[in-house]
Parts: C-alpha cells; structure tokens; sequence
C-alpha cells in the first residue's frame, strides 16, 4: 500500500524524489511540478516510466 497521503502529496513544495513503495515515485521538480515515475526492472536493466502529472 501507498506510503504517501494525498494531503501529503498536496503539500510537498521541497523538491526532490518521494518513494511511495513497490517501485512507485513521485518527482517534485524545482518551482513545484510534480510527475509520477515508476521504476521497473526489465531483462536485467533499471527503466523509469514516466506516468503524469499530479
């Protein structure tokens, strides 16, 4: 289960990456857009998708 509140996620200014669990990451990028990444792993190599914004 998510790690992450949506009253928490709402109010996160600070930019920088929030694990969420199970590969699942929310990227808050200087002057406050916020994107969904999910990190997989796929024949042996890391691949990050992007899936929006919040």
């Amino acid at each position: 289960m998510g790690q992450l509140t949506a009253t928490e996620i709402k109010n996160l200014t600070t930019p920088g990456r929030y694990v969420d669990g199970d590969g699942l990451i929310l990227n808050v990028a200087a002057g406050g857009p916020k994107g969904w990444i999910l990190r997989v792993r796929i024949e042996g190599g890391r691949r990050d998708v992007g899936l929006g914004s919040t």
